[in-house]
């Protein structure tokens, strides 16, 4: 659908973050979207969260059959029920700046010949203090500097047509899905880089890219 963008975002036992992720959703400046959460088996209250915001506003689609996928199937599989022109992944512990879509839009449409556009971020504690901005993205962007270091990190707006053209999301892979997402497009398509913030990261001790460091590394 032109001028949709869809949003994957995988939930696994995030009940306590879902809410502000799903909260920035409802505070962006560009209101065509639409949000694909897909339950991936959480025990938490997680899918009640999800079910009360869809059932707040029909931009939220709740997926999922109970299984646990892991995050990798979780978010091929919501981007395979995706309308929209652009595709974008949101964590659901994570937040977006009210103007990420229409600032990332923007910029996509302004150079048309981009498949996939990042910005910049920062990080925050647990509570949603900004601790500092991300240093990922400082390295300018280059697809053989991108087999070095994971820059395109966050926030990324991928046109669909680039998408399906690279395959999407490799579901059975178990962690660094996003980086072998963007290795791929940057294989196929121009990326480009917006140099605003506009994604909020949580730093958590339990989240995938903390707990699971070493096995990032390695799939890296």
């Amino acid at each position: 659908m032109p001028g949709l963008v869809s949003i994957a975002t995988p939930i696994f036992n995030t009940a306590r973050f879902l809410p502000a992720a799903l909260d920035s959703l409802l505070a962006q400046d560009y209101p065509h979207w639409e949000c694909l959460l897909w339950d991936d088996g959480s025990t938490d209250g997680s899918g009640a969260v999800a079910a009360a915001y869809a059932a707040r506003d029909s931009r939220f689609h709740v997926l999922g059959d109970g299984r646990n996928r892991g995050v990798s199937a979780s978010c091929a599989a919501a981007l395979s029920q995706a309308r929209g022109e652009y595709l974008a992944i949101l964590d659901s512990d994570d937040m977006l700046e009210a103007d990420a879509l229409s600032s990332m839009l923007a910029f996509m449409q302004a150079n048309p010949q981009l498949g996939m556009a990042y910005s910049e971020y920062v990080e925050v504690a647990e509570d949603g203090t900004v601790l500092a901005p991300g240093r990922r993205f400082l390295r300018p962007f280059s697809a053989h500097d991108l087999l070095v270091d994971f820059i395109t990190y966050q926030f990324r707006l991928i046109h669909a047509d680039a998408y399906r053209a690279v395959g999407g999301v490799d579901a059975p892979m178990p962690v660094a899905y996003d980086y072998d997402l963007c290795l791929r497009l940057s294989e196929q398509v121009e990326v480009g880089h917006l140099p605003k913030s506009l994604y909020r990261y949580r730093m958590r001790d339990e989240s995938i890219s903390h707990a699971s460091r070493l096995r990032q590394v390695r799939a890296s």
